[in-house]
């Protein structure tokens, strides 16, 4: 695990019940938002320079009822 974790923080959004949408879009606007259906256990791991140049988020949900997991990989010292 130690090889995974860089200096650069990574994101891994998880969600297990139900199809939810991630939004991107490059940071300070500058370009369209790239929308993405997450499925079913779906998994997308987000690090290096999507981090630093990609605003990211799911967005809340009226039909949102299942479990939702977001793990962030951050060296010690690294916020």
């Amino acid at each position: 695990m130690r090889g995974f974790i860089t200096r650069h923080p990574s994101s891994a959004p998880w969600d297990v019940k139900q199809i939810r949408d991630l939004l991107l879009r490059p940071v300070g606007g500058g370009g369209p938002t790239v929308r993405r259906a997450l499925g079913q256990n779906d998994l997308i791991v987000m690090g290096g320079s999507c981090q630093r140049t990609w605003d990211h988020a799911i967005p809340k949900s009226a039909r949102a009822s299942g479990l939702g997991i977001s793990l962030q990989f951050r060296p010690d010292g690294v916020r």
